[in-house]
């Protein structure tokens, strides 16, 4: 059998999804708690490849290796981007939000939650060690099809590399088991935002963030994270981990941006596997670099894009009426229902009227004209709007 030169592994992935340390390992080191994680299987060095790398290990926790007495040589290098907020110190989030963010964005934040909760009937909720699994099952799915949603918005594809079956039969013992989270908030029995998180003793860490972009401008990708944050604190952890992914939001967010250590391990007296790993070093400092860049020319092709990109709100003109002037009848209008499949197009311009006149839903209805069947009233307690679909 042939020889892999390279076996690579993720340290964090496989200690928060799998709770596993790697044999190399003797145990993990916590300096915050001062706990130390012993790795029951570590001793065993012998590799099935060259060179052996672990990838993406925090700043926030310290892998102690096995003795210097063996036959391995770690050579250090730091290289992605990673993200997190430490709340240590902190007693709310109030106090994080005030000591991190400026005061315009914690203007919008009250301001989009005051809205959001006006016009919804909102709740929160955490499933942490207990959740029915036809619902568990139900918000799963209802995530990736939020991530879907998103992502064809954007006009990309999500991580093929995250397998949603797999992941939903992985993580309802972890929630059972209280090593992983579900953060819900839902307009009346409808989720509208799930975030998924795994625990590791203070740690709390981002693995998937959804929403509905139907309520897009209500800000939930922010909303969510204040809960997060809020509920992270009353409940003593200290580190809420945001991970890989130069993202916006992260650095907006995060109060600590740093590189990740990743770790090669190798045979200092193998000649082959020196000169491997010195040549590896040098490649991915370069590709590092050239990464970097693409990911700058990345953004700004996308913005230029996204200017130009004509979306189905384009395609709709928007007009204020007076809602007093406007008679409905049977005759001219027929009311609908947003929820059917023909009519889900609406709900993003519903969710825009109501943040924008700060309406409730329940003194909301929308219309559509018997005699033009492109001319929709969106009609709330005190003002009214009229949407007509533009020809192509």
């Amino acid at each position: 059998m042939r020889t892999s030169k390279i076996a690579k592994y993720n340290f964090s992935l496989d200690l928060c999804e799998n709770n596993r340390i790697h044999q190399f390992y003797k145990a993990v080191h916590n300096p915050r708690t001062k706990q130390d994680v012993v790795n029951p299987f570590s001793g065993n060095t012998n590799k099935s490849s060259l060179i052996t790398e672990k990838k993406c290990i925090p700043e926030f926790l310290v892998p102690v290796p096995l003795s210097s007495g063996n036959s391995l040589q770690i050579l250090k290098i730091h290289r992605i981007n990673g993200y997190y907020i430490d709340l240590t110190g902190y007693t709310s989030v109030t106090e994080y939000l005030n000591a991190n963010l400026g005061s315009s964005r914690r203007k919008n934040f009250k301001r989009q939650l005051k809205r959001l909760e006006s016009c919804y009937d909102i709740t929160y909720k955490i499933y942490f060690g207990n959740i029915d699994k036809v619902h568990f099952e139900a918000l799963f799915n209802k995530m990736s099809l939020f991530l879907k949603k998103r992502f064809d918005q954007k006009g990309k594809t999500f991580d093929p590399s995250i397998n949603f079956k797999e992941l939903t039969e992985r993580c309802y013992p972890m929630i059972l088991e209280k090593k992983a989270s579900l953060h819900v908030i839902y307009n009346g029995d409808e989720p509208i935002d799930i975030c998924l998180n795994y625990h590791y003793q203070d740690i709390m860490v981002s693995s998937i963030s959804s929403y509905d972009i139907d309520y897009a401008k209500l800000g939930l990708g922010n909303l969510d994270i204040v809960k997060q944050l809020e509920w992270a604190i009353e409940n003593n952890y200290r580190i809420f981990d945001l991970m890989w992914g130069d993202l916006p939001y992260k650095q907006n967010w995060c109060n600590h941006i740093y590189k990740y250590e990743h770790h090669l391990f190798y045979n200092p007296r193998s000649v082959t596997e020196f000169t491997l790993v010195k040549t590896l070093e040098v490649f991915y400092k370069l590709k590092d670099y050239l990464d970097g860049q693409k990911i700058q020319f990345r953004k700004k092709i996308d913005e230029k894009i996204s200017s130009e990109k004509t979306n189905d709100q384009d395609k709709i003109k928007i007009k204020e009426v007076d809602s007093t002037e406007i008679e409905i009848t049977n005759l001219d209008y027929e009311e609908i229902d947003t929820n059917l499949e023909s009519n889900l197009w609406l709900k993003l311009h519903v969710n825009n009227f109501q943040y924008q006149y700060i309406e409730h839903s329940k003194f909301v209805s929308v219309y559509r004209s018997k005699k033009n069947p492109e001319t929709y009233i969106v009609l709330g307690r005190t003002k009214a709007v009229k949407l007509t679909q533009k020809e192509d």
